[in-house]
């Protein structure tokens, strides 16, 4: 039986974009294991038999997951034989690093680029209920929050200096080849790279070359997946 991902989708079901789900399919590549993309919505009923209420949920055999963390300490357990994604507990704890930066500094630097964007992509059932969740979350409206694309490309790049610094002398943040720490950040970032209508990473500095290092692998999979840019 295929593996199915759950991921959040716009109104063209091409395009998917959530940020952890994005997390998994990278984990999904790197292990190697084939599965499938199912797109979901967040008017759509919750997912599986424990009716899981957000994305990513992974559905392998008799398995239900969600939360993109416990899918990557799933697949490094129920796969032992594919390539890992954490090297034991010292890889957790740098991913968990990783997550907590993307959290505190990447997050909140890529949300007036991405969020407003991401509401306009939605179904149109599905707008209110994502309007209504991010500006009670966010305290004022979706247009309040949004700015251009110059302050947007400013905010998301200072929220990334950590990172330039670690990647400029590492292709990547596990080392030589990329660890689920790797794969947090990059979630992130495909994130708003999908929802933008222009590119919002700068591909001069070691975050954007170590981007689309990672966007080439796996034979160009996060490279070719359809954007707001490249699908009408």
């Amino acid at each position: 039986m295929t593996i199915k991902l759950y991921d959040l989708a716009a109104a063209n079901p091409k395009i998917m974009f959530g940020p952890f789900s994005w997390r998994s399919r990278m984990a999904l590549l790197h292990k190697g294991l084939d599965f499938e993309v199912v797109p979901w919505r967040w008017s759509d009923p919750n997912i599986g038999p424990k009716g899981l209420a957000s994305v990513p949920v992974l559905h392998d055999g008799d398995n239900w997951i969600g939360d993109s963390w416990d899918i990557a300490l799933y697949l490094d357990k129920q796969y032992p034989d594919k390539p890992t994604l954490m090297h034991g507990a010292e890889g957790q704890a740098a991913a968990q690093f990783v997550m907590s930066i993307c959290g505190a500094m990447v997050f909140p630097g890529a949300i007036p680029a991405a969020v407003y964007q991401a509401y306009q992509i939605l179904d149109e059932t599905s707008k209110p209920l994502f309007r209504k969740s991010r500006e009670e979350m966010f305290g004022c409206t979706l247009e309040a929050i949004h700015v251009g694309e110059e302050k947007g490309k400013a905010g998301l790049a200072a929220a990334l200096v950590p990172f330039n610094e670690t990647l400029a002398s590492a292709p990547f943040l596990g080392g030589d080849s990329p660890t689920y720490a790797d794969f947090a950040l990059f979630g992130v970032l495909k994130w708003v790279d999908i929802v933008s209508s222009y590119r919002v990473i700068d591909d001069s500095s070691d975050v954007g070359k170590w981007f689309v290092r990672l966007e080439n692998m796996y034979n160009g999979y996060a490279r070719d997946v359809p954007t707001v840019r490249n699908t009408r």
